[in-house]
């Protein structure tokens, strides 16, 4: 082991024991290099500052239970790199839904409805855009994509019952502003099989 990986790793036990001067330490020293490798993956400062600041607040809040195998700097790295491409997948998720979810409202509104039917079609996919991402990806994948609750957990890497909490909500927000008894509400979830 390197005289720089010794020390480095001393500060770390010092940060388990709780140490708030030695973590600010390895803060100041990684923080830049960190965000400039995470913007290498992402290309994007906000989310790779996003990344990298979510990683030190892991770093404190279970600093007693993280295991280094190798170096301190190398854990840092390897893990930016994890959560840095989780983003990317996840983005990428949202993408491929949010183009089939265009695709579904672009067939509503080239489709021979009533005025009425095509108002609530608009007021639908405006409730469909102000869903958190992930309620919107899982809404999404469940009614257009027809996938199963499990397949949608598994993709995602959440739990079953977070997808049915998301499915669930998007549900209400629609009920709650359109209105469950109306045609183009049934439309939508009659229609999201057939795609």
């Amino acid at each position: 082991m390197s005289g720089e990986n010794c020390i480095m790793e001393e500060v770390f036990s010092k940060i388990k024991n709780g140490d708030q001067g030695a973590f600010e330490q390895v803060f100041r020293m990684f923080y830049m290099p960190l965000c400039d490798y995470a913007v290498m993956i992402l290309g994007d400062q906000a989310e790779a500052e996003d990344v990298v600041q979510d990683l030190f607040t892991y770093l404190w809040k279970s600093r007693q239970e993280i295991r280094v195998q190798e170096s301190v700097k190398s854990y840092l790295f390897t893990s930016v790199r994890f959560r840095a491409l989780n983003v990317l997948k996840h983005k990428m998720i949202e993408r491929k839904h949010g183009a089939s979810l265009m695709a579904f409202i672009e067939d509503l509104q080239n489709s021979d409805y009533s005025e009425e039917e095509m108002q609530r079609v608009e007021q639908i996919k405006e409730i469909l855009q102000t869903l958190p991402a992930q309620c919107r990806t899982v809404f999404t994948m469940s009614c257009l994509d027809g996938k199963k609750y499990k397949e949608i957990a598994d993709e995602l890497g959440i739990s079953v019952n977070t997808v049915k909490s998301h499915v669930m909500k998007a549900y209400r927000n629609i009920r709650a502003r359109v209105g469950g008894e109306h045609t183009s509400v049934l439309l939508f979830i009659a229609l999201q099989g057939q795609r």
